[in-house]
């Protein structure tokens, strides 16, 4: 009897307890278009609805990591973060006419780059921007390919078609309904072969259609596009936001791909890779270029720094200057509470407390307090 007197008065303490702790709800803005943030909205966070995930980011565009955890929670919340608001801002008070202006982001691993390019993707989505995106350039460049074919355009650069078909895959899904509504045409014939043109007149829609349905010719397209985008947005028919996350791997010194001569090809000896760079050039208007740089991009032996110049070298720099960088750093400490009030309330983080040590192991990098936080 006593035994069970004593399991009732532990159960009882044990369920008052339970009640006094009440679960902490994160800081949250109602406004969910990235339109109307502004620095009030700081440290909180904004859901994203999910037709506009799948419409931007269904084949690319945010960390495996985080998109496995938005599936656990079933929603998408983002942290609105200083560095992607003083790019969304600035990108409200841009005068069109002038060249395209460009944007660095840049900081260490893990600081939250890719998601603050979310979240400027968002923006210019919204903002009605053609997203000329290209998710994460290590992926074309750091895993070996079955299909890397010389060149029949351009004489001593390769092609990895069937990633170029991937990616017009990608820039269609992103785009088709803009482009439907604004419907901008091609504006001169290409010849690809004695059988096979593109008239002048032609919907973008369509070249890219060929692009992906004739992968022989799908780095071509994707420069033909890019070309033909330039001269809408100078023309004023368009805007454009050009964003590249990894942009450094561009100039890496290596990458694992070779020809079916067995040629080992470097970044600049890529179709894409040139298109890449090419994309960021400012020989344009009615647009915006945004960058970002990673150590994470860069091969194992330099990623001693996170600072640009360190990661792109002088030719890199040469080549995207002028530009503005935008530091992303660590989370403030009032995003870095808000963040574990999120994992709580979530019951991501069900053990309380130790909110020292885990800044102190994390660093109040994001990527990392996420890892840490997952087997508490």
């Amino acid at each position: 009897m006593k035994a069970y007197r004593r399991l009732c008065n532990y159960a009882t303490a044990a369920v008052k307890q339970e009640i006094q702790y009440q679960i902490p709800k994160a800081a949250r803005t109602e406004k969910n278009n990235p339109g109307d943030h502004d620095y009030h909205d700081v440290s909180k966070f904004y859901t994203i609805d999910p037709k506009t995930v799948s419409n931007i980011f269904h084949t690319g565009g945010i960390p495996k990591p985080f998109t496995e955890q938005t599936k656990m929670f079933a929603e998408t919340a983002v942290m609105i973060r200083k560095p992607a608001l003083e790019v969304i801002n600035s990108l409200k008070t841009t005068d069109f006419q002038k060249p395209a202006v460009r944007y660095l982001l840049y900081g260490q691993t893990g600081s939250g780059k890719s998601i603050s390019l979310a979240h400027i993707l968002h923006y210019a989505y919204s903002s009605k921007f053609i997203l000329y995106h290209i998710p994460y350039v290590p992926i074309w460049l750091k895993y070996d390919r079955k299909e890397v074919n010389w060149s029949s355009s351009k004489k001593g650069l390769a092609d990895i078609p069937l990633i170029a078909a991937q990616w017009l895959k990608h820039f269609m899904h992103q785009n088709k309904a803009l482009l439907d509504e604004l419907n901008l045409t091609t504006s001169q014939d290409y010849v690809w072969s004695q059988r096979e043109t593109t008239p002048k007149g032609t919907t973008l829609n369509e070249l890219i259609t060929h692009g992906i349905n004739r992968a022989k010719y799908a780095c071509d397209c994707m420069d033909i596009l890019l070309n033909e985008l330039k001269a809408h947005c100078s023309n004023n028919k368009c805007k454009m936001l050009v964003a590249i996350d990894g942009f450094n791997a561009f100039y890496n010194e290596k990458t694992d791909l070779k020809t079916e001569d067995r040629v080992n090809v470097t970044p600049q000896q890529i179709t894409m890779v040139q298109t890449g760079l090419s994309a960021v050039l400012s020989d344009w208007n009615n647009g915006a270029i945004v960058m970002v740089t990673s150590p994470r991009a860069a091969l194992n032996t330099r990623r001693e720094s996170h600072l640009p110049i360190y990661l792109i070298g002088r030719q890199g720099f040469e080549h995207i200057d002028p530009f503005i960088p935008v530091m992303v750093p660590e989370l403030s400490t009032a995003e870095f509470n808000n963040m574990l009030d999120y994992y709580e309330e979530k019951r991501w983080l069900q053990k309380t407390g130790g909110r020292k040590e885990l800044e102190f192991l994390t660093s109040k990098l994001p990527a990392e307090l996420m890892a840490r936080c997952a087997p508490l």
